[in-house]
């Protein structure tokens, strides 16, 4: 088989990245670990590298896409034709079903707890939660909504709701626990919606 000439990959594996850029963390620090420094074990190009991760917080942070899809799958969000939402429930029941969805989709768990363990030891890290976080309280809210929770009170739910499943991740990723659902079916039995 000929060599592959040198120069940019055809593409990159966002996983393997991360796994590499995990051990780096490990061994010699977060905050002394460069960019450079991952993209020269990872093999790659730094361009190549800020392609796909625009910082080292992209990098930690990143990885969720497949949990945060089936979470929306389960959930189905939006309104029927006469109005109801799609998936109808008790709304906080309905939203725990649907992160419980997205952690049974996770394709590396364990990857997953590395970087839940490294966000939680690093402010920095933690303050890019909102952020990240924020497709889900879109969803979320978009979901209350259209279960009929009035505005306000579904902008306080679906707050309240990612704040506590982000910290059921994180106590999930502390332990050594194979499935995260319990975690985060817990943290969502202590949020009530008031009767409208």
């Amino acid at each position: 088989m000929k060599p592959r000439a040198a120069g940019r990959p055809a593409t990159i594996d966002a996983d393997s990245v991360a796994r590499i850029a995990m051990d780096l963390f490990a061994r010699q620090g977060y905050g002394k670990t460069s960019m450079a420094d991952i993209a020269q074990a990872a093999g790659i190009g730094r361009k190549s590298l800020y392609r796909y991760f625009a910082t080292k917080a992209d990098l930690v942070w990143g990885g969720m896409e497949p949990a945060l899809q089936a979470s929306l799958r389960a959930l189905g969000t939006g309104t029927t034709a006469a109005g109801s939402p799609a998936r109808p429930g008790p709304p906080i029941s309905v939203l725990a079903d649907a992160v419980a969805a997205g952690a049974a989709a996770l394709p590396h768990p364990d990857l997953a707890r590395a970087r839940l363990r490294l966000i939680a030891e690093h402010p920095e890290l933690l303050s890019h939660s909102h952020e990240a976080l924020g497709a889900q309280r879109r969803e979320a809210l978009a979901y209350l909504s259209a279960a009929g929770v009035p505005q306000g009170t579904a902008g306080y739910a679906s707050a309240a709701f990612i704040a506590a499943t982000f910290q059921a991740w994180l106590d999930w990723a502390a332990g050594t626990d194979a499935d995260p659902a319990p975690y985060l079916r817990a943290a969502a039995e202590v949020l009530r919606i008031p009767a409208t």
